[in-house]
């Protein structure tokens, strides 16, 4: 049996990637199990039977020097073989892995495990992303049939590109350590999987020893494709992008 991480940041896409995996009969794909301030189970995403990390941690008995015997024992649960199952793994995000980078790390190497990294190329996106999440106060997903509050948002211009850029450094810094790790690693942008998902996810479930099936995903769009109808100072943007390596992300 195949275990993986789909290693990624806020607002890149993951969640709707793990909805794809997890749609997959032969595959379980847990949420964000290692997500800041989780409490009690995910009540999110397809599999719901194991407590986020920090739940887990705190009914545990011992101190901080039994904490990586406890993680090793959590992952053991997280990736359980389950009957007719050929590939278990969760979502983790940048931050998470250096919260508790020290005894993961190893971890997932003695398992290991596979990665597969995923990347959204348009950083405006995660930002615009983002933003219209706090405008939404705090409803970042919803599935076919939900409500969904149309919103604009207005970006500062002043940090902008200081953004960005550091949305495009983390990657890189994701990268450059995990190509160094010497475990199985691939790399998928969440563009491209959206453009054409048949040969994405064929490649993604090679990777991960499945045979491919269909997959599908109850998520709906909850943001405008077009960024002008999204983004209130529009022109500010466009005007602040011009120039630069990311004038061509604005759509």
């Amino acid at each position: 049996m195949t275990r993986f991480i789909v290693l990624s940041t806020q607002r890149s896409g993951s969640t709707w990637v793990v909805d794809m995996l997890s749609s997959h009969p032969r595959v379980v794909a847990h949420s964000e199990l290692f997500m800041h301030g989780g409490e009690g189970t995910p009540s999110w995403g397809p599999v719901q039977d194991l407590p986020y990390w920090q739940t887990y941690i705190r009914e545990q008995r011992g101190g901080r020097l039994a904490r990586p015997v406890q993680l090793w024992r959590y992952l053991g649960r997280a990736f359980e073989e389950r009957p007719g199952v050929d590939a278990v793994g969760f979502k983790l995000m940048y931050s998470q892995l250096i919260s508790i980078a020290k005894p993961l790390m190893p971890a997932l190497w003695l398992k290991r495990v596979r990665i597969v990294h995923l990347m959204r190329r348009n950083a405006l996106d995660v930002v615009l992303s983002r933003e219209a999440g706090q405008a939404r106060r705090g409803v970042l997903h919803a599935r076919e049939g939900q409500p969904v509050e149309a919103v604009r948002v207005k970006l500062s211009t002043n940090d902008l590109l200081e953004r960005m850029t550091a949305h495009d450094r983390a990657i890189e810094g994701a990268r450059v350590r995990f190509k160094r790790v010497g475990i199985p690693y691939t790399e998928v942008v969440y563009e491209d999987l959206v453009a054409d998902e048949s040969a994405g996810f064929a490649s993604l479930f090679a990777f991960l020893g499945v045979d491919p099936a269909p997959v599908s995903s109850s998520l709906q769009k909850i943001n405008p494709t077009l960024h002008e109808d999204l983004i209130e100072n529009y022109g500010e943007v466009r005007a602040a992008l011009e120039g630069t390596k990311f004038a061509g992300q604005l759509r």
